[in-house]
């Protein structure tokens, strides 16, 4: 995962008005506070939580925003299909929540995360199997639905 992903802070402006993206609102449970500084997030930008009892959770920001202060930006290597990459660290989000590291407020356990082997087939392999896995996954909530 090392070679493939980079964790960083999204760049520090002031004096514009724009939604927190923290958890609650990513979420969906929260209608957001704004806040006039913080640490620039584009819209679509792909986040992981890093601090708390769900540290590995991955979102994506739905809006401009500013970073929550529990959350890292999560660049994918170009190289990659970024939605086959975040389809791995879904299938280790587990054993990354029971793996925190710190006392007061666990967080994410970045050489666990960093130590991640991906397997890294064709970008068309790649791509085939996000499309695959999508299809069952549509299928079994079709099959869910109808009980």
């Amino acid at each position: 995962m090392n070679f493939i992903c980079q964790l960083y802070d999204g760049e520090k402006i002031e004096d514009k008005y724009l939604i927190n993206l923290d958890a609650k609102y990513l979420r969906g449970k929260s209608e957001g506070d704004t806040l006039n500084k913080g640490r620039f997030v584009p819209e679509k930008t792909t986040m992981i939580l890093v601090d708390g009892e769900n540290s590995g959770e991955i979102f994506t920001a739905p809006i401009d925003g500013y970073q929550g202060s529990t959350f890292k930006l999560l660049e994918i290597s170009e190289e990659m299909n970024a939605e086959y990459v975040k389809m791995i660290i879904r299938i280790y989000q587990k054993r990354l929540r029971d793996n925190k590291v710190g006392s007061a407020i666990p967080h994410l356990n970045k050489k666990m995360f960093r130590e991640i082997l991906v397997p890294v087939p064709p970008i068309a392999e790649q791509t085939r199997i996000v499309g695959h896995t999508n299809e069952l996954m549509s299928k079994i909530t079709e099959l869910t639905e109808a009980l």
